[in-house]
């Protein structure tokens, strides 16, 4: 039951392609200077988009 699990946070990720991309891009701008909770607006945007799809299909 796992690869079902894994299958539906794939789609999720695949659904949130801004949120995604913003994150992304926040990361490899800053990459150098990693610390804590760097990124964490873009993450939390991220999360929030995918745990919204995987709840939808859950």
């Amino acid at each position: 039951m796992k690869t079902k699990g894994v299958g539906l946070l794939a789609k999720g990720v695949a659904s949130c392609p801004g949120q995604s991309a913003a994150y992304g891009k926040c990361i490899a701008i800053n990459y150098k200077d990693a610390h804590k909770d760097l990124c964490a607006k873009e993450f939390e945007a991220f999360k929030q988009c995918v745990q919204k799809v995987v709840k939808r299909k859950w």
